[in-house]
């Protein structure tokens, strides 16, 4: 049985690229471009995991883990956020609101894959991939000839 994971991130291609990834590992994922849209899908749909950016338009991660926590009869839903603007207080605050881990961006996709199958062992397991997906804040030399 798969896992559902909600990616919620305003960049198309960061959602679209760990979509690609987790879904290789076996999850299945529904992708939120804000955590306004975020927070409807909870709505109607069942998650297990949520990946959840921080600094996006309509409303922030932070913002999104303050909503979440005044639901009655909340979910509990293991949250990942992933953040461009890691500091000691955001760590602290998203951890006071209930999140699961916090990782900075760009982040380890190696690292990020372990702890979703961490949360989701029966379903998602890392699997050894056949593409190499780079570190964005490196730069790419091809290999010599």
């Amino acid at each position: 049985m798969s896992k559902n994971i909600l990616i919620i991130d305003d960049d198309e291609m960061s959602r679209g690229l760990l979509r690609m990834v987790l879904e290789y590992d076996g999850c299945e994922c529904v992708e939120a471009e804000n955590g306004a849209r975020g927070l409807s899908l909870l709505e109607s749909k069942s998650f297990d995991v949520v990946i959840l950016d921080n600094a996006m338009p309509v409303m922030t991660g932070m913002d999104f883990l303050d909503r979440l926590t005044r639901i009655p009869h909340k979910p509990n839903i293991p949250i990942i956020m992933v953040t461009g603007f890691l500091n000691a207080v955001i760590r602290e605050n998203a951890t006071r609101l209930g999140a699961y881990a916090i990782i900075g961006k760009p982040y380890d996709f190696g690292e990020l894959r372990a702890i979703v199958a961490q949360l989701c062992p029966s379903a998602c397991s890392p699997q050894p991939h056949s593409f190499m997906v780079a570190n964005m804040s490196q730069t790419y030399s091809p290999p010599p000839t």
